[in-house]
């Protein structure tokens, strides 16, 4: 039974050591023929648009985390330690996933080397609405709202209910 297991094991290290071996020759093939500052530009987009992705699914499941934490209390274990050691392990699974879809797709994508690299600027700027020529106005506040004055913002309900809960 041991023999089986340590035959086992070093099979598992020669495939993983064979594995390694024909990924660095297929990427300094790629190098050979895209050219080192294309391929590093190519790895930089490619790492830039998976963590983008992955960051806002990141940011998503968190989000839905938070949402459902309140329910471990009910099984007696404290929801801010659960929703720590989740989230690490959250994090660490999409770092995980950014590593391999990166290293997936750039030994996977088809490259045009025809064309100039170009890139583009996808956001706008945003700029301000004005030149700066006019002069600013305070802000003037209406008379004090009481507690139990009905809100301003007209949604019928007590201003300690709607606008004012935070005061």
């Amino acid at each position: 039974m041991r023999s089986v297991s340590c035959s086992l094991i070093s099979s598992r290290e020669e495939i993983k050591e064979q594995l390694t071996d024909r990924i660095l020759d297929l990427y300094r093939h790629r190098e050979e023929t895209l050219t080192a500052p294309v391929l590093r530009e190519v790895e930089r987009m490619v790492l830039l648009r998976n963590v983008d992705a992955k960051w806002m699914d990141h940011i998503d499941a968190m989000d839905e985390l938070k949402k459902g934490i309140h329910l471990r209390s009910v099984g007696q274990k404290d929801p801010v330690v659960e929703y720590r050691m989740e989230g690490f392990e959250m994090f660490d699974q999409m770092i995980d996933a950014i590593r391999e879809d990166t290293v997936k797709m750039v030994l996977t994508l088809r490259v045009r080397t025809q064309e100039e690299v170009k890139r583009e600027q996808l956001a706008k700027p945003i700029t301000a609405t004005t030149d700066g020529s006019e002069k600013r106005q305070p802000v003037k506040k209406g008379a004090k709202v009481g507690r139990n004055d009905p809100c301003p913002c007209g949604s019928g309900k007590k201003y300690k209910k709607c606008c004012g809960r935070d005061e």
